[in-house]
């Protein structure tokens, strides 16, 4: 994915949040007094199956099956941004995911998102938006000091 220098534009900041279940596409905002709020906007849920019986085949302890899996929903978050930024007119967008789904998503073509994401490592899935907001990582993407 091309690394732009920032997801923020004017007043607020697109990011989203992903990890190998769901994606969550939110913008915040810093006001005068330097506190962050944070939107949720959508979230897209893998719905994919699970593999009934699987047996482990790689070295990192996960399947074909769970990596297949992974590489299919990684695409389908892709999808899912383009269509976002379309429909929203999003000018930048962060992503925000772990390590190895950042690299799945990595091998998805971006088509019209070339241009429009900044990667930034972190799993921050399991925050509500209230915790978000005071997270040292989303304060640093929105712009607050």
């Amino acid at each position: 994915m091309k690394k732009k220098s920032s997801a923020r534009h004017d007043d607020h900041a697109w990011f989203c949040l992903a990890d190998s279940e769901s994606c969550r596409l939110l913008c915040g905002s810093v006001n005068k007094q330097h506190t962050c709020h944070i939107d949720e906007i959508e979230v897209f849920t893998n719905t994919l199956p699970q593999q009934e019986h699987i047996r482990p085949m790689t070295g990192a302890g996960t399947t074909h099956v769970v990596e297949e899996r992974e590489r299919r929903f990684a695409g389908e978050i892709i999808a899912w941004l383009q269509k976002k930024v379309r429909e929203r007119s999003i000018p930048d967008l962060a992503i925000l995911a772990p390590p190895r789904l950042l690299g799945v998503l990595r091998m998805v073509p971006l088509e019209s998102l070339k241009g429009h994401i900044d990667e930034l490592k972190g799993d921050l899935m399991p925050l509500n938006t209230g915790q978000l907001a005071t997270h040292p990582t989303i304060r640093q993407l929105l712009g607050a000091t």
